[in-house]
């Protein structure tokens, strides 16, 4: 994956007041931690924000430039957003060695359509990403999984999963990603209430309360 590289300045001093007053001046308060002692920092956001809406933008290698950070390179680790205004507030940059592999989670992008849901199935998405080992510098965008071949009842999981070169699989489990499921069925009418009872029949005459009919004859009397 490409490098991006990443102007960083150290950030003086710490709380509410000091983030404020950098994020009214365009800049974007972070932290960087990983390798070494942490780091106050304060960045561009325009970047950040670029990166976070792009296909794997978290895990593209960010190389930092500033004063005593030459050779030093880190990843998003996590950001917060104000909740009303959708701005981000601050960043956090884990720091990493590119010699080394890392651990990341990687977007799964289904293609093809399933032979199963042109019979009728529906396609039952699992798991959206799934975690891999590698190099900083091979982190794929993503990794395509083919689901054409699936009828119903059919299904991939982890251990067919196809992995580019260089990638390999975190986890020790065996968990299905994707699969075709039969159609729901209908529920059928049970037969107490196909066979309902007849309406009753507003015009009808009621069998008289016991008693009326007595008092009825009386007076007739």
């Amino acid at each position: 994956m490409e490098q991006l590289n990443l102007t960083v300045e150290m950030r003086q001093g710490t709380g509410k007041g000091v983030n404020r007053k950098l994020r009214a001046i365009g800049k974007l308060p972070g932290v960087v931690y990983g390798l070494g002692k942490n780091l106050n920092i304060a960045v561009d956001p325009r970047p950040i924000k670029k990166l976070l809406l792009e296909e794997g933008g978290r895990n593209k290698t960010l190389n930092l430039i500033g004063e005593g950070l030459e050779g030093r390179f880190a990843l998003i680790k996590d950001y917060l957003v104000d909740p009303l205004s959708r701005e981000l507030l601050h960043v956090d940059l884990l720091e990493i060695d590119i010699t080394k592999k890392i651990d990341v989670t990687v977007q799964l992008n289904f293609v093809g359509k399933a032979a199963g849901v042109a019979e009728g199935g529906v396609l039952n998405i699992v798991e959206r990403t799934v975690m891999v080992r590698c190099l900083p510098t091979a982190i794929p965008k993503h990794i395509d999984v083919d689901v054409s071949a699936l009828n119903i009842g059919d299904s991939i999981h982890l251990s067919e999963l196809a992995l580019p070169e260089g990638v390999e699989k975190v986890s020790h489990m065996n968990p299905t990603l994707v699969g075709v499921v039969p159609p729901a069925k209908e529920e059928e009418a049970t037969p107490a209430l196909a066979a309902s009872a007849e309406p009753e029949v507003i015009t009808a005459k009621k069998p008289e309360a016991e008693g009326e009919a007595d008092k009825k004859e009386e007076k007739k009397k």
